[in-house]
């Protein structure tokens, strides 16, 4: 018997007293106990239920799984009207204008047309639904493309997972109960009942319309496409059918029939031995044909092994024992077919088999491929974005899987977790027992139930799609809803916007208002009710009979009187605006990225405005404000230190040495204690000392080291006189920090060209590639001298050839020589393809052997195990085997610090290897230093020699741990442990990640904004600050606060000295100009520092500290750091945060920010799908907040105030009118005209404000981005702008009642002799006038008058005066003939002294604030006209431009 069941049965047996009874651990001692298996699901494959599995009356329990039908649309048909209500009456301003509407109503409250009182609320309520169900429609038509996607599934073959459908008395009555289940998107027993009802009638139609001669998916696998030539065949496709007799030989028995049970009694009883039985679930008994050749993918390790047992350890697929079944000699009698369904009639349970190009349907586990060693490559761009390929790995027991007769035989179960939203982690068991009536294999003690563990790399998940492999074979163990892609595409957050959050105050003091007038209004009609008037003439029968009564009344009678002053259309126009903002952003061309053909999508279109008030931008490095393009610049090989070239970071280290060297002088006599601190005299990762000064070649400007030692070896890295190395420094410091790339190349052509000659010279690189990163000539002086030297270089960049998980592509079959490699990072990608151009050329692999042609030699290699890499080990290892050597190598790579603890310390007696080990280690840290101050990303190399008698023990106790089920990783890491040790050190590589196009620009724009950017990266502190100042986050002027700790006292004492040296720092809100002349502070901390300053004690002060200072790098985070610095400075401060990455790792951080931002680059769309807006360049972020977030926020606040502003008007002119009719409710206009008011006649000017208007031009805003400001003070949208905005709107009321009142009261002079003064002649004059004057508020509102502004609001205006021409013919008891009033001079008269009055005082306040008190826009507004006047009238004189400070006209306030 294998291993692996002895090792769980020896794992999971605990002693106990002998006269204790079993416990339920001994009964249950095979059972996971993983934290997701509590309520684990269990699939069975060609097996009955147990008993276990079925209720006490026989019922199944929860075998009824979620359909594979999914559904993300938010309604159904059955549930759009309710549900849209039910969504829009959570609005407060719909609920109370409902209830107005129901008010009106009653008669008694005297409204005659009630319907005509709804038409505003239905209207916005329609418009509403309209919106709602065209983005519901295209997310159903997006649902309809993956439900109606094809796929294939075993056919005719019982799937007992699936209940069976019973025709009971009550079966009509639950098919109609899920018809209704089904319309109304339930997700219960009855609509999964009628789904399996409709497809059970579909199969019984097409079986019997399907005839015998049109089965061509018979032989379902044999049927794949041709494989192309020189590939390898699969034992399938080689195989012939077999005659009759020989089937009835090597057929498996079932062990459920006759010819199993006569053959038992005449067949030979044997003892069990392990290994009798192949471990496959295909073999259930130990019959003399299960020792099947071995297969040609073993290793030539494995060959050596003759027990099954031994042969499990090294993977190998052992052909089919069955090829010759019945559907192979006569496929017309075989049923069992491959059928192609829709993904939403796939259940769990189901045999699926996904060819090349396909995605997968559902969440399955990998059984069988076409590859021989039972691996598939999959892409998973649909999961995370990430178009590389990975491998996944089918199980051993089932590898021997390939046809559909293997797939009916077959029978197992599989014992999985139950469904969670963790992309990267599964845990399950697949479980099969040796026929229990074979009892010559039967033996006391013995468990024969076999298990294979299954993980993350043996799933196959939905959305994921097969790539490379011809076909696979898996077992549905989730569906629809139950899938991890669909747990984890959860809604999205709701987020509203600061400005939305602010006007909700702003509307609830409208309601006060709203209130005080109805009191007020209820209060005077009861005192007036016994005085003198006309008013109780006019009755109706609706006035009360007592004071109260009618105050009462009253109240609810002025309520519907003054309803408009609370805004309906408010918040529909500003989701209108909001969303031509998004289409804007998505529409503008200059934030369009070519290369990767992607727009900015704003995936949260409700917070644009919010995109004006950003503070604090909070950026990773790596991808983001890198290109996440790794290139291979430099390395260290036993000792001796290669490449060529300058990286950005050096740039940045030259900037800051030129600080360094003019401040010298000055600082040369201070004490020790208060000089600043000097990055290039301390290393703060080490401690060292490190040298600025370096030797420059004149000819090339590269660096020669004074070492003699490494001289020899031709290093290009400077050492100094006491052997400590320098960075290299641009000559001319830093003023080519943003030189091109392709001065780069040309600067580095002749030695490029050099280094190919002298590589031609040695061997023939066909596969060089035409541009390699990596420049060094010495590299092959030193390869050709076949000195131990030599054979070193050899030894690591073989490692590089082979230490690694990526895959050989060659893309063009005219180009064999071209090879390409995907691989899941792109620095293992940049180290294989440096081995290629350097003639080390890893070929691909065949099974488990790794191909590859070493300087021009073709060798093959074992792989016998990879050890892969996660956050945890930080490292990856490889086992190999050379074919043309017997020792067993292991390669491993990883960070230096995890590869230095597992070096060699115990030599022996080989005192002159362990002296060159410490040399080697002391120089390559030395390098890797170095590198890491040049901003490279560093890594070591490292190997050891393992016996036969070391690795076989050790193999077995892998892969017991690979298969085990209960903590799985931690054992698995645990055994990589046990091999990982005792290895020597080879050397390091330095890989660059450059910066995107235009980071720095942006950088230093947005910091001239006001915004401050905190980099959060995983990277070294050097590393950290060299990039820092390479993209403009960190200047000459800056002085660096560097915090490393190891201690929580250690951190503490640090955060107190850096307080108390910045103490004299103006704060990040202080005003710029107070403290002109004071210091620039940048804070650099580490991971273990920030981990003891997030802690509550020290929270407030670390706070503080960043506050201080313009610019922060946090070092060393983890993700959930990232995410506590976040809310610390949000929550902390109250101000905007914006977050920005681009890989897995950020999505706290842009889930925790008030925007999210991801970057679509190399390392997935985990960031894109979890933000608010998804850009492709980091330096698109400059227009997004500078240009689109500053005009969305002017331009909201401007809409918001001005529909605050004509509802006040309009409400106020009726509330003066009940001076005059004693407060009894009258309206003097139209019900019509109240019902159009906010609906047609004012509405369209304040939306297209919102829409189109801008301050400045795109061009200007970006050419002063101190513009920005105004949103961070928030200056558009203060609480007093609102209050003075209503009391504008009540003094311009009173104008527009009163100036018409008195001076039309007396009566016109119509020559008609027909009276102009009645209540509803006044009343429509007043309301003409009115409508003029919210439209023109909008007029003295604009900053840009463009013919179409104009034209709506002449519309608007007309549209109100052609309404009334129209409406007075149809005359009606109180309103007729009111056109002739607009035919009379005397109204236009009055209309222009009335609209003149009511603007005076806001014309003169506005005049006012904009000459002693005015905006920053109004600077730049009249700086730019003056100059644009000087342009014109001074065509060819000098350009009369001068730099302003806007930062310095005001102070700022503390906190918004």
């Amino acid at each position: 018997m294998p291993a692996l069941p002895k090792s769980l049965n020896r794992l999971q047996r605990r002693p106990r007293d002998n006269d204790s009874p079993p416990s339920e651990y001994d009964l249950q001692r095979t059972t996971s106990t993983s934290s997701y298996m509590q309520q684990r699901r269990n699939v069975y494959v060609n097996m009955d239920l147990p008993a276990s599995e079925y209720d006490s009356q026989g019922r199944p329990i929860n075998r009824h799984y979620v359909s594979n039908r999914i559904r993300t649309a938010k309604y159904t048909p059955l549930t759009f009207v309710p549900k849209n209500l039910f969504e829009q009456f959570r609005n407060v301003a719909n609920l109370f204008f409902l209830f107005v509407v129901i008010l009106q109503c009653v008669p008694l409250f005297g409204v005659t047309e009630p319907a005509v009182s709804a038409l505003p609320l239905i209207a916005i309520l329609v418009i509403t639904a309209i919106k709602d169900a065209i983005e519901d429609w295209k997310r159903n038509q997006s649902d309809q493309r993956f439900n109606h996607a094809k796929t294939r599934v075993l056919h005719n073959w019982r799937n007992v997972n699936t209940p069976i459908e019973t025709h009971g008395s009550w079966h009509f009555v639950h098919l109609v109960f899920g018809f209704f289940s089904t319309l109304a998107g339930a997700e219960n027993k009855y609509a999964h009942g009628y789904r399996m009802h409709v497809l059970a009638k579909k199969n019984n139609a097409n079986r019997k319309s399907r005839r015998p001669s049109t089965a061509s998916a018979l032989t379902p696998v044999s049927t794949l496409p041709a494989v192309p030539a020189g590939d390898t065949l699969s034992p399938l496709q080689n195989s012939q059918p077999q005659r009759s007799s020989t089937i009835l030989k090597t057929m498996r028995h079932r062990s459920d029939t006759l010819r199993s049970e006569l053959s038992s009694i005449f067949r030979k009883r044997e003892p069990y031995r392990p290994g009798v039985i192949p471990h496959s679930v295909l073999y259930r008994t130990a019959t003399n044909d299960t020792s099947a050749p071995h297969n040609h993918t073993q290793t030539s390790l494995s060959a050596h092994h003759d027990n099954d047992e031994d042969q499990f350890l090294f993977g190998g697929r052992r052909p089919s024992t069955h090829p010759g079944t019945a559907c192979s000699v006569n496929p017309t009698s075989c049923d069992t077919r491959w059928k192609t369904i829709q993904w939403q009639d796939l259940h769990v349970g189901d045999y699926v088999q996904i060819r090349n190009d396909e995605p997968a349907p559902a969440d399955i586990v990998i059984l069988a491929t076409s590859e021989l060693d039972s691996i598939c490559y999959i892409e998973t761009q649909n999961l995370d974005g990430e178009t590389n390929l990975k491998v996944r790995q089918g199980l051993p027991g089932t590898a021997d899987m390939q046809t559909v007769h293997d797939c009916e035989q077959a029978s197992f179960y599989i014992e999985s977790e139950p469904p969670h939203v963790n992309l990267y982690q599964f845990n399950g068991v697949l479980r099969w027992t040796i026929d229990p009536k074979d009892n010559g294999t039967l033996r006391s003690g013995v468990s024969h139930e076999k298990a294979d563990a299954i993980n993350y790399n043996n799933i196959l998940l939905r959305g994921s799609v097969l790539r490379n492999t011809e076909w696979i074979i898996g077992i549905v163990v989730y569906t629809g809803n139950d899938t991890k892609i669909m747990l984890n595409t959860g809604q999205t957050p709701s987020k509203r916007s600061k400005m939305a959050k602010k006007t909700n105050p702003h509307v609830v003091a409208n309601f006060v208002i709203l209130a005080i007038i109805c009191i007020i209004s209820s209060v005077m009609d009861s005192a007036q009710f016994n005085a003198s008037g006309s008013s109780r003439h006019f009755d109706f029968g609706i006035e009360g009979s007592s004071q109260a009564y009618s105050g009462f009344i009253t109240f609810w009678v002025t309520l519907i009187l003054y309803q408009n002053i609370v805004p309906i259309s408010l918040y529909i126009s500003v989701e209108i605006v909001k969303t031509l903002a998004a289409y804007f952003i998505y529409a503008d061309i200059d934030m369009y990225h070519e290369e990767t053909d992607s727009y900015c999508i704003p995936k949260t279109w409700n917070i644009s405005d919010d995109l004006g008030q950003i503070e604090y931008v909070f950026s990773d490095k790596t991808g983001t404000l890198t290109q996440n393009v790794m290139e291979y610049k430099k390395c260290t090989i036993n000792g001796v230190s290669y490449g060529l070239g300058k990286t950005e970071a050096q740039m940045g280290a030259a900037k800051r040495a030129a600080k360094s060297l003019h401040d010298g002088e000055s600082d040369c006599h201070a004490p020790d204690h208060e000089k600043p601190l000097d990055l290039e005299a301390v290393d703060h990762e080490t401690g060292m000392a490190v040298h600025s000064t370096t030797d420059l070649d004149p000819t090339n400007g590269h660096m020669y080291e004074n070492d003699d030692d490494t001289t020899k070896h031709g290093s290009s890295q400077h050492v100094d006189d006491d052997g400590k190395p320098s960075p290299s420094l641009d000559h001319d410091h830093g003023q080519g920090l943003h030189d091109s790339d392709d001065d780069a190349d040309d600067e580095l052509a002749g030695p490029r060209k050099e280094m190919l000659a002298k590589q031609a010279a040695l061997f023939n690189n066909r596969f060089l590639s035409d541009m390699p990163t990596f420049v060094d000539p010495r590299l092959f002086e030193d390869l050709a001298k076949k000195d131990p030297h030599a054979n070193a270089l050899q030894h690591f960049f073989v490692s590089l050839a082979l230490c690694h998980s990526v895959i050989a592509e060659r893309p063009d079959p005219d180009q064999p020589d071209k090879i390409e490699y995907r691989s899941q990072s792109p620095d293992e990608a940049a180290l294989v393809d440096t081995a290629r151009d350097l003639g080390f050329v890893f070929l691909g692999k065949e099974g488990n052997t790794a191909h590859a042609e070493i300087m021009g030699e073709r060798k093959a290699f074992d792989i016998l195990n990879v050890l892969e890499f996660n956050s945890t080990r930080k490292r990856m290892s490889v086992i190999i085997k050379p074919h043309d050597s017997d020792r067993i190598v292991l390669l491993c790579k990883g960070a230096d610090s995890v590869i230095y603890e597992r070096l060699c310390d115990d030599f022996g007696t080989q005192h002159d290897l362990e002296q060159s080990q410490q040399r080697l280690r002391d120089d390559t840290l030395k390098h890797l230093e170095l590198y890491a101050n040049e901003g490279l990303r560093t890594l070591c190399l490292s190997y050891r020699f393992i016996s036969m008698d070391e690795y076989m023990p050790w193999q077995r106790r892998y892969q017991e741990a690979a298969s085990s089920i209960i903590n799985r990783e931690e054992r698995v890491d645990a055994a990589c442990e046990e091999i990982e040790l005792n290895m020597l050190l080879m050397g390091g590589t330095a890989i660059e990640d450059r910066l995107q196009d235009g980071v720095p620009d942006t950088i230093a724009e947005l910091a001239k904004s006001g915004i401050k950017l905190w980099v959060l990266t995983g990277d070294k502190t050097e590393t950290a600050i060299n990039i820092g100042f390479a993209c403009n986050l960190l200047t000459t002027e800056m002085e660096l606060v560097v915090l490393k700790a190891s201690t929580r006292e250690e951190a503490q004492d640090q955060l107190a000295a850096a307080l108390e040296k910045t103490k004299d720092a103006p704060l990040a809100h202080a005003d710029d100009n107070a403290n002109a002349n004071a210091t620039d502070f940048a804070l650099v901390i580490d991971g273990t520092t920030l981990k003891y300053a997030l802690e509550p004690s020290l929270k407030n002060k670390l706070l503080a500290l960043g506050m201080r200072c313009k610019s922060v790098i946090c070092c060393r985070v983890s993700p959930k750091q990232k995410a506590q610095v976040v809310a610390m400075v949000k929550k902390g401060l109250k101000v905007m945060t914006l977050a920005i990455g681009d890989g897995a790792n950020d999505v706290s951080m842009i889930q925790e920010a008030n925007i999210g931002v991801g970057i679509s680059g190399l390392e997935g769309r985990q960031a894109v799908m979890a933000s608010d807006y998804a850009i492709a360049q980091f330096r698109f972020l400059r227009k997004l907040l500078l240009v689109h977030g500053r005009w969305s926020y002017l331009r909201t606040a401007e809409m918001i105030m001005g529909f605050f502003f004509k509802n006040i008007v309009w409400t106020f002119v009726l509330f003066w009118y009940q001076i005059f009719c004693q407060f009894n409710g009258t309206m003097m206009f139209d019900y019509a005209l109240v019902t159009l008011y906010n609906l047609v006649f004012t509405s369209l000017p304040i939306i297209f404000l919102g829409i189109w208007d801008q301050d400045l031009s795109c061009r200007i805003t970006l050419k002063y981005p101190e513009l920005y400001r105004m949103g961070l003070r928030n200056d558009k949208f203060r609480t007093w702008r609102f209050w003075l905005t209503c009391f504008d709107a009540i003094f311009q009321s009173s104008v527009c009642f009163f100036f018409p009142y008195m001076l039309l009261i007396g009566g016109s002079s119509d020559p008609s002799g027909l009276d102009g003064n009645g209540v509803y002649e006044i009343g429509t004059i007043i309301s003409g006038i009115t409508v003029v004057v919210a439209n023109v508020f909008v007029v003295f509102s604009l900053y840009s008058y463009t013919w179409l502004q104009l034209l709506i609001i002449s519309l608007s205006i007309l549209v109100y005066y052609a309404f009334i021409a129209v409406y007075s013919q149809f005359n009606t008891f109180l309103f007729a003939g009111q056109i002739r009033l607009f035919g009379n001079g005397n109204y236009w008269l009055v209309l222009i002294l009335t609209v003149a009055a009511a603007f005076v005082p806001r014309v003169a306040a506005k005049y006012y604030l904009h000459q002693y008190y005015p905006y920053d826009n109004d600077i730049i507004r009249e700086r730019e006209l003056v100059l644009h006047r000087s342009r014109s009238n001074h065509a060819d004189g000098p350009d009369y431009t001068t730099d302003i400070k806007l930062e310095e006209r005001r102070p700022s306030t503390k906190h918004l």
